[in-house]
């Protein structure tokens, strides 16, 4: 598993910016949004109400993910406050529903049972969040957006730990082995081993989780959603002005992942910024019916 250099987000959305123009409105709605997620990292650097559970490699390299038994951590007042941060920067880059997420914020203000709503996110209890629904008097979706954004800057914060458990064990899923989320992002790196499994001439697949964040080398030529291994199924679709980006398609199992081949490039990009940039990508595959590996705000909104 890898070692992610620490990147800025800010610098990372200017340098977007002004290579693509073109996507400026893309980068308004959602720049806020990253933005604020790099702040509730700061917000729990110190936060510490979890404890990983301990790897066991037979279940492990079977297929189940590390955090997969994990009961809710003890997320404290920093859920409430990571939660702000988020809406503010929600109705701030995406107006239209500016108005339901102000509700939501006046609705949730000071309710002492605000620690329901993560705990039905993770724990997928639909009755749950339909009570809260109810008593608080809010837009669902909304709120089920939010509190699930909200949760993710605490998976974030978990991952170095969890990553570190697992780093010596073999996984070869194409969902996280931390938290069984699928990747928003592929990015191809020059190949520096010699394992036959995930080496090919066409140098190395990472995947980066869409919701914790890590980062696992998976085969090339290999659907990350169904496994499927039929080239004649497997394609990829590419913009011709920027041959380093594409967006490979299953047909198979119908879904699709945007990819950057980094190999020639002069510095890596930061994966909580580049997707972004490759909205123009998603926009493609989903003209052409195949549906996201992992629904991101930008790919779904």
């Amino acid at each position: 598993m890898s070692n992610k250099k620490k990147h800025d987000v800010q610098a990372g959305l200017l340098t977007l910016r002004k290579r693509m123009p073109a996507l400026e409105n893309i980068f308004d709605a959602f720049g806020p949004l990253l933005i604020a997620l790099e702040k509730a990292e700061g917000i729990l650097a110190d936060w510490d109400g979890y404890r990983i559970p301990e790897s066991y490699a037979p279940r492990f390299e079977q297929g189940v993910h590390l955090l997969a038994d994990m009961e809710l951590p003890d997320l404290g007042e920093k859920y409430r406050e990571v939660f702000m941060l988020v809406a503010e920067a929600v109705s701030e880059g995406i107006p239209t529903v500016a108005v339901q997420v102000d509700e939501i914020v006046n609705a949730v203000g000071d309710v002492e049972n605000f620690n329901d709503l993560p705990r039905a996110i993770w724990e997928e209890d639909e009755n749950l969040l339909h009570a809260l629904i109810e008593e608080w008097k809010v837009d669902d979706q909304v709120l089920a957006f939010l509190g699930t954004l909200s949760l993710k800057s605490f998976m974030t914060r978990m991952e170095p730990e969890a990553a570190e458990a697992v780093k010596n064990m073999q996984w070869h899923k194409g969902y996280c082995p931390v938290c069984g989320t699928f990747p928003d992002l592929a990015l191809l790196r020059k190949s520096g081993d010699d394992n036959a499994y995930l080496k090919s001439h066409g140098g190395q697949r990472w995947l980066h989780c869409s919701c914790c964040g890590h980062e696992w080398r998976f085969k090339r030529n290999t659907c990350p959603w169904c496994e499927n291994e039929d080239h004649e199924k497997l394609r990829y679709l590419q913009a011709e002005e920027r041959n380093n980006e594409r967006v490979d398609v299953c047909k198979s199992c119908n879904h699709y992942f945007v990819t950057i081949d980094t190999r020639e490039l002069a510095e890596q990009p930061d994966p909580r910024v580049a997707p972004l940039g490759l909205v123009h990508l998603d926009i493609k595959a989903q003209e052409e019916n195949f549906l996201p590996m992992a629904e991101t705000p930008w790919n779904v909104l």
